[in-house]
């Protein structure tokens, strides 16, 4: 297939579109529209809820897999974009069980910090919620900072709890079999080349020829790049990775119980991926292998990577429990079985939005004013600031990570731009607090979790300053220095991990220690810049071969220069 063409490079909601499809195929689903929430509107209530999602362009995962005997909600995000904390605080709230709730997470920066920010609100509301987090990769190094990204084994997971959970078991004892799943899973992808992402332009593809192994499912680079060699020495590299002794699955005796689940990523043909599964299952039970006791063998379309030419194989060691949960009945689209069908509308089964959140009482606070006017200024130079830059970010996004650095951004700062928008100028904290909900609500993937979870510890930190600690700059100072350390607290990005702290770290510090702004701004320039031959140490860009962050000099941080942007504005318009 010829990289960015697509019968629906026209259409402007695809995720919405092929949601609202599944309503069509289960008339037990229902869809909250605004927040790409499914859940299954046929749960029973009395038992332990099983929420999952991510990035859109993995289907049939996420929601494919939403009903009796498997998740109970869903929810999506933009194609490769994790869904924000506001969508999945929806979700958290679409089914509520006295029994509490299992967050079933890939290890992908964006789903970790969104669904923890959800999480942690989720709790403050009394809500008892659980996490178990899916990291299974076995072409990547455990030991890393960043850890093993979560793959198709995460299927497992789902079925199994979902089992658990329908049998009626505590939080407690779902969430002990699910981590028990993710403990004993492993999985490798391979593939001939990139997926090809809708009304994306200028993607490059592998050379003819070339397949590459460890390749994750937003189109980040592998871990081995080599010419294409006869099925069975891909199988047998492949292999090399999954059973390695530095696989989350070491040294596995031939005796071990498995189930085996060959995975389609989404562009080979069902031929081929029956050719290929049909080869991989005589390799494991001839030499050096021999194993004996293949107890479950699944081979099909589970957690793609859009039309993603390669597959994944995963490896479950089982026990008695994980086979009978893995045995038990299921009613989900994706573990197929048929469904009945309706001839009703789905108009019925479409909630077009949540109610509204009860409006949050403020107490004015007037040693902090700020006019409208000033305001209006600073979002008008920020928008066009961000819409000049975002086709630089998208580019080096495109080559770092998987391409959404830029739209995020220019998603959430046209929506703060947008006249109807709602921001409340009583006071610099009400004001900041109506931008971080905006922020949550419109920006997904890690940026949005990162400045979601900073803003909010700035208005937490300006609603706490009483007047008598000094003018609006000393505020500032101590606010953001607080918001900064609250941000910490929740990711493990820090200066010199080419990340976008390389630039709000020296920004803060700078001015926090000396208030001056045209300072800290150059100071963050300096960060940004300091990126560019950086290894990354967190994100997907820590995935991508070095040589290609250092290629014709290096590119800066898609994440460090849009926060960049913001800061520069704020510097110009401020100083």
């Amino acid at each position: 297939m010829v990289l960015g063409k697509h019968f629906i490079n026209d259409i402007e909601s695809p995720v919405e579109q092929a949601l609202k499809c599944l309503l069509e195929l289960n008339p037990n689903l229902g869809l909250i529209e605004s927040h790409k929430v499914i859940y299954n509107r046929a749960a029973n209530p009395d038992k332990v809820v099983l929420i999952s999602g991510g990035g859109s362009g993995h289907e049939p995962a996420h929601a494919g897999f939403v009903g009796n005997g498997m998740l109970d909600v869903a929810v999506a995000g933009d194609i490769f974009a994790s869904p924000s904390a506001a969508q999945i605080l929806v979700g958290l709230k679409a089914i509520e069980s006295s029994k509490g709730t299992l967050m079933i997470v890939k290890n992908y920066t964006g789903d970790k910090l969104n669904f923890g920010l959800a999480a942690q609100k989720a709790r403050s509301q009394g809500q008892q919620i659980s996490v178990v987090f899916v990291n299974e990769d076995a072409s990547l190094n455990g030991s890393s900072l960043v850890g093993r990204r979560g793959l198709a084994g995460t299927v497992f997971v789902h079925k199994i709890a979902g089992a658990a959970a329908a049998k009626g078991w505590s939080l407690e004892e779902v969430t002990r079999v699910a981590q028990k799943v993710a403990d004993n899973v492993a999985t490798v992808g391979v593939s001939l080349d990139r997926c090809s992402v809708p009304g994306r332009k200028g993607e490059v593809g592998l050379a003819e020829g070339e397949v590459e192994y460890g390749m994750g499912i937003h189109n980040e680079p592998g871990v081995q790049r080599s010419p294409l060699p006869p099925l069975s020495k891909t199988i047998s590299t492949t292999l090399s990775y999954l059973l390695s002794s530095t696989s989350p699955l070491p040294n596995l005796p031939p005796q071990t119980p498995l189930a085996i689940l060959i995975n389609n990523l989404g562009g080979l043909s069902i031929l081929e991926l029956n050719v290929i599964s049909s080869a991989l299952l005589t390799a494991l039970r001839s030499s050096p292998y021999n194993f004996t006791h293949i107890l479950r063998k699944y081979t099909g379309t589970f957690m793609t990577s859009l039309d993603g030419p390669g597959f994944s194989i995963t490896i479950l060691k089982l026990d008695d429990e994980i086979l009978s949960l893995l045995d038990s009945p299921t009613e989900v689209q994706s573990w197929p079985k048929p469904l009945p069908q309706s001839t009703s509308p789905i108009s019925s089964q479409i909630t077009p939005s949540p109610p509204s959140p009860p409006k949050e009482e403020q107490t004015p606070l007037p040693h902090l004013p700020i006019s409208p006017q000033t305001l209006t200024r600073i979002t008008n130079s920020l928008h066009l600031k961000i819409q000049h830059l975002e086709p630089t970010i998208t580019t080096y996004d495109t080559l770092l990570g998987d391409g959404d650095c830029g739209t995020t951004l220019l998603k959430g700062v046209t929506a703060i731009h947008t006249p109807q928008q709602e921001i409340n100028t009583t006071d610099l904290s009400t004001t900041f607090s109506s931008i971080s909900h905006i922020v949550e609500e419109t920006m997904g993937g890690t940026s949005g979790a990162l400045y979601g979870i900073f803003l909010n510890a700035f208005v937490n930190n300006l609603r706490s300053s009483p007047p008598s600690d000094g003018d609006i700059k000393a505020i500032f100072q101590k606010s953001l220095k607080g918001a900064l350390d609250e941000l910490c607290t929740f990711t493990l990005a820090r200066k010199g991990h080419r990340t976008l702290m390389d630039t709000l770290i020296p920004f803060v510090e700078t001015f926090s220690d000396t208030g001056d702004l045209k300072a800290a701004v150059e100071e963050a320039r300096k960060g940004c810049e300091s990126t560019k031959k950086m290894e990354a140490k967190l994100g997907r860009a820590s995935y991508v071969n070095t040589e290609l962050v250092e290629k014709d000099g290096g590119v800066v941080d898609p994440g460090a220069l849009g926060l960049l942007g913001i800061l520069e504005v704020l510097g110009e318009e401020l100083a």
